[in-house]
């Protein structure tokens, strides 16, 4: 499955979702990392919904912060089997974060935890015992795994300390871009060039793609980023590979709600929209090579179509680096 998120965390509401998860959530969000957190508003009935289901399977790590009530909630219970079912099967991270709670009492459950699992066991009938030796592995599992332990009141360490740590792990275990350049290197390449070195600058994880470079080697980078910029110039059209590029940032677009922002340089928007000019005549080359019922044809130009209608910059006139600052500035608020 591909990773729509980056991260799932999985934690009790009541103990620390306004307080520790609520800042780690926020620190992950602000370092652009895709951070899925249902906070008790998808739950049903004593099941977890197909949503967060989804989303479990979706992320590349879990967190789990274990607090003291954590084994109550069987919605959190069904989480964590979830995720160490994902973690052997097909080998997602784990990071457990033992918050105001011993390891030792997670394996063994000792303190909250024993008491917790009595009182499932007690109300569960005897069909339903399975289920709780279930959560019952599943505490044990992760209280071996490697993870950290906060205690408040420690004064060794607080936590905004700890939740730098966590981003910290995150951002060097999770691959990912936050912006992805697709251009026609034949007419722009000093521009995206300088575009490029930019937004580098300014601390965005950038990957620059042309039309040397096959669409495919671009697909996991695509689906990675947060941001996909396309600079249309004369010559884009002409490009195969380009063009399916563009049809996986449409897809992203649409399907993992990722930010797509065109550049028309030295085109417009109606070119595109309507085949004229330089994208009437590639798109003629591509038909006389495909043949003029050609579905790929097809799909391209729906797809110049529809990114013609996307808000973007155009650049005709002026500076190019005053241009380029404004979209370094335009990507920052995004």
């Amino acid at each position: 499955m591909v990773a729509r998120y980056d991260v799932f965390l999985c934690f009790r509401e009541p103990d620390t979702g306004h307080t520790f998860t609520g800042n780690l959530y926020a620190a992950l969000r602000q370092a652009r990392i895709r951070t899925f957190t249902d906070a008790g508003e998808l739950k049903g009935g004593d099941h977890i919904g197909l949503t967060i289901l989804q989303a479990l399977e979706a992320s590349r790590i879990s967190i789990v912060v274990l607090s003291e009530n954590f084994a109550s909630s069987r919605w959190c219970l069904d989480e964590l089997f979830k995720i160490l079912n994902c973690m052997k099967t097909e080998n997602q991270a784990v990071l457990p974060i033992f918050y105001d709670v011993d390891p030792s009492d997670v394996r063994k459950l000792r303190g909250s935890f024993g008491t917790a699992m009595a009182h499932h066991e007690a109300s569960f009938r005897k069909e339903d015992s399975e289920k709780v030796e279930k959560w019952k592995w599943a505490l044990t599992e992760v209280a071996n795994v490697s993870g950290w332990c906060f205690r408040r009141g420690n004064w060794c360490e607080y936590e905004y300390e700890l939740i730098e740590k966590i981003v910290q792990h995150v951002t060097s275990v999770v691959p990912r871009y936050s912006i992805f350049l697709s251009f026609s290197g034949e007419d722009t390449r000093s521009f995206t060039g300088f575009l490029y070195n930019a937004l580098s600058r300014s601390g965005y994880h950038t990957f620059i793609s042309d039309e040397d470079q096959t669409s495919q080697s671009n697909v996991g980078v695509i689906e990675k980023s947060r941001l996909s910029i396309i600079v249309f110039s004369e010559n884009y059209a002409r490009s195969p590979s380009c063009l399916d590029d563009l049809l996986r940032i449409l897809e992203c677009m649409e399907m993992e709600n990722q930010l797509v922002c065109p550049i028309f340089y030295e085109v417009l928007p109606s070119d595109l929209r309507h085949l004229r000019n330089s994208y009437g005549e590639a798109m003629a080359e591509h038909e006389s090579v495909m043949g003029k019922d050609s579905e790929k044809v097809k799909k391209w130009r729906s797809a110049l179509f529809q990114v013609a209608n996307l808000k973007g910059w155009y650049m005709k006139t002026g500076y190019e680096y005053e241009f380029i600052e404004k979209i370094v500035e335009i990507a920052s608020k995004i």
